[in-house]
């Protein structure tokens, strides 16, 4: 498989992880994830970004937000 074959554009990883586009977006807002750019600045998501995503989408099912979604990925557990 080569590079370009692992990324993903936002609208296929949204419909990989079962969300939106926009909330792909909040979620880079938020600094859950650093997608790749290409030289156009374009999005792409790799299985690093998309392994992160798994993680956000997981927390949010379990009911979490976005905040205590930050502090579990920076490593916090109080409150939880």
């Amino acid at each position: 498989m080569t590079q370009s074959q692992a990324l993903l554009s936002p609208s296929e990883a949204a419909r990989l992880l079962g969300v939106s586009s926009k909330a792909l977006r909040l979620y880079e807002e938020r600094g859950f994830i650093k997608p790749l750019r290409d030289a156009a600045g374009w999005r792409h998501y790799g299985p690093d970004q998309i392994a992160r995503l798994r993680q956000v989408v997981a927390f949010r099912g379990l009911g979490l937000s976005l905040k205590q979604i930050a502090g579990v990925l920076n490593g916090a557990s109080e409150g939880l």
